[in-house]
């Protein structure tokens, strides 16, 4: 969905000829920026509006077409999540934003508009393509796949919302000066129960490891590539490679391995078999917990055939490998076609996400009773008890999902699940049970709407004392998050799975808990992976799947939210102990260590463990500032280079405002 915002974004910056009132100075504050933009926003859309009635292709319009085709990263805009962006590349980017979706409510919603017609469609996806072509966006088969998967999608809520431009942006670019919108429908609070009261200290109650813990493996992020071809090109233009052009570069450095690849590659079959086979000869698994992104990253390629192929065949592997073991599955953004579209329930056939909904049942009722087909059927999202003083609760997160387009056809229509939630925890509450949750996307992700996930967050803290557990994936990162009350109390901690693709630049890992029996706390865990150079060195041979590390033993035996609070001060007072967690979070990938992670980068992967509401970053800028006082301590020998990075950004953000003012 990210893709299509690209598209037409790139549709109306070709068309603006002339952008007056563009500063030079980006070193502003949010609400001065927002202002700017808002205004660069207005201009835009009238100058596409104009050349939308006249069809007229000035030579400025073909000069700055060429200037915009030199000056973006085809991969990054496709492959990088949006709050990831640089931010000289968020003002563009919202400030398109703003200006191609009013242009979308005047050719959409009025009457006599250009794109209110019966061939709207035929239109939009003329005028996106030949974009693409002209501003080299991506290649035509990337664009086009896109372009067809998403625009019934898009023209639909475009027809049937009242979502304005500063909401849309505001949802789908959570980040400082984009994020004003205001509309009363995207900024509801959940009804939760309020006769226990608030806590007022963090939860320290969690036993430590014993010898009667049961182990529990996750592994999440699968993204097997069914035309994954080792030899072919792993660098190649696409946001997904290692399927084709073997004839030319099989033998050379552009090759994929054997047995995956640390570039925009996901994991071939083998690996997967390799991965459960190791984990089943390894580790007496009580249960498994498989949380979301079976499907890969081929965005352009994905069809109901296709992914329910692969969704199903991965559920047989499970069956296979573990017969005696029950899984239980939550669900990716990946698994859908098109991508990232979960709809709500009452819309045409030919837009419905029902169809996942029923094959997901299939599948998973090889290990769920039939009392979870309701509300699988209805969105996703269940729960179970597998024994008796135990509950799990697995979500569909991407109802918080910012680049799941029906979150702007509906604000309200998100709230069932999560009062559903709610429900369920009060009544594993009153029944005395311990509960797990599965959720593939972890609340506090830039990605992830932030008053869904602070009204989620409530819920974490109205039932802390209920909640033992709480399992992610969809970072690819093997991290944790520690989830705070609104006083500041550690509450709970949510455990990342990190990744069995190597997409991108990782080592496949795959992660065991273990579990205290009576409270079902979380007291240890152990993360596997292989190097993926070592393995690809011997392609004959299965890979050499080790422990990468023990947490208890490389960090704290106390694994309560009080103790892992407690860790995140240590990874702020000591440097190399946070240079330790980064190197484990990023599963020991050759590359990344190479490459390395400079005090921004430690800062960052030490903020992402201290946020689960994106929009509240209280902790985490406590924690970076401690992080940057003990980096400054530090022998000048291992200066993280901070200042000129930061001098760059900003070098770079000036040097886009000066185009922008004289180079049209």
């Amino acid at each position: 969905m990210k893709s299509l915002i690209v598209l037409l974004c790139g549709l109306i910056a070709a068309t603006a000829v002339h952008l007056p009132g563009v500063p030079v100075d980006f070193d502003l504050e949010d609400k001065v920026l927002s202002a700017i933009s808002d205004d660069v926003a207005q201009r835009l859309e009238q100058e596409y509006y104009t050349f939308l009635k006249t069809g007229v292709e000035t030579p400025a319009f073909q000069k700055l077409t060429q200037q915009l085709a030199k000056a973006h990263t085809k991969k990054d805009i496709f492959t990088k999540n949006l709050p990831d962006l640089e931010t000289r590349d968020s003002f563009v980017v919202c400030t398109l934003c703003r200006s191609v979706i009013n242009v979308f409510i005047r050719s959409v919603r009025e009457e006599g508009g250009e794109l209110n017609g019966k061939d709207s469609a035929v239109l939009m996806k003329k005028i996106a393509m030949d974009v693409c072509r002209r501003m080299e966006l991506q290649t035509e088969e990337v664009c086009e796949g896109l372009i067809d998967f998403n625009l019934p999608t898009v023209e639909y809520i475009m027809h049937n919302s009242e979502m304005d431009s500063h909401s849309f942006c505001s949802l789908f670019m959570e980040v400082s000066f984009c994020n004003t919108g205001s509309n009363p429908a995207y900024n509801w609070t959940l009804t939760v129960d309020g006769k226990v009261p608030a806590p007022t200290g963090p939860k320290s109650d969690t036993p430590t490891h014993s010898a009667n813990d049961f182990k529990i493996c996750q592994f999440s992020d699968i993204h097997h590539d069914p035309l994954y071809e080792p030899g072919s090109l792993a660098a190649c233009p696409e946001p997904l490679c290692c399927q084709r052009q073997k004839s030319t570069t099989e033998g050379t450095s552009d090759a994929a391995g054997f047995w995956g690849d640390y570039r925009d590659c996901d994991l071939p079959w083998r690996s997967f078999e390799s991965a459960l086979d190791h984990a089943a000869k390894t580790v007496d698994c009580k249960y498994i917990y498989q949380t979301g992104d079976i499907v890969d990253h081929m965005v352009w390629g994905t069809s109901v055939k296709k992914n329910s192929e692969v969704l199903s065949k991965v559920t047989d592997q499970f069956i296979k490998v573990f017969p005696e073991t029950r899984v239980f599955p939550c669900i990716g953004n990946h698994e859908p076609h098109p991508l990232n579209l979960f709809s709500p329930e009452g819309v045409p056939d030919e837009i419905s996400t029902r169809w996942l909904y029923e094959h997901l049942y299939n599948d998973w009722s090889k290990w769920l009773p039939a009392d979870t087909k309701e509300t699988i059927l209805k969105g996703g999202y269940y729960t179970v008890s597998p024994e008796k003083g135990f509950r799990i609760i697995a979500l569909n997160g991407n109802d918080c999902y910012t680049d799941n387009f029906w979150l702007y056809h509906s604000g309200n229509s998100k709230i069932p699940q999560l009062q559903w939630f709610h429900d369920t925890l009060l009544a594993a509450e009153a029944a005395g049970e311990h509960v797990h949750v599965l959720n593939h996307i972890p609340s506090g992700d830039g990605t992830c709407w932030s008053v869904w996930a602070r009204e989620y967050n409530r819920c974490i803290t109205r039932f802390h004392k209920t909640i033992s557990g709480i399992f992610n994936g969809h970072s690819h990162k093997d991290e944790l998050n520690v989830h705070y009350s609104e006083q500041g109390h550690a509450t709970a901690v949510s455990w990342n799975g990190g990744a069995l693709t190597t997409f991108s630049y990782k080592n496949p890992n795959y992660r065991v808990y273990t579990v205290n029996p009576d409270t079902y706390d979380v007291t240890n865990h152990h993360t596997y992976i292989y190097d993926l150079n070592e393995a690809n060195k011997k392609p004959a041979e299965q890979p050499n799947w080790f422990l990468e590390y023990e947490f208890a033993k490389e960090f704290t035996e106390d694994l309560s939210p009080a103790g892992i609070d407690k860790l995140l001060d240590d990874f702020a007072d000591k440097p190399d102990l946070m240079r330790k967690y980064w190197r484990f979070r990023v599963t020991s990938a050759e590359p990344q260590l190479t490459s390395g992670c400079d005090r921004n980068c430690l800062a960052g992967s030490l903020c992402r463990a201290a946020t689960t509401v994106n929009n509240q970053k209280e902790r985490c800028e406590e924690l970076k500032q401690r992080l940057f006082e003990a980096l400054d301590k530090e022998p000048e020998e291992k200066d993280d280079g901070a200042a000129v990075l930061g001098a760059l950004s900003i070098s770079s953000l000036l040097a886009l405002a000066l185009a922008m003012r004289i180079g049209f």
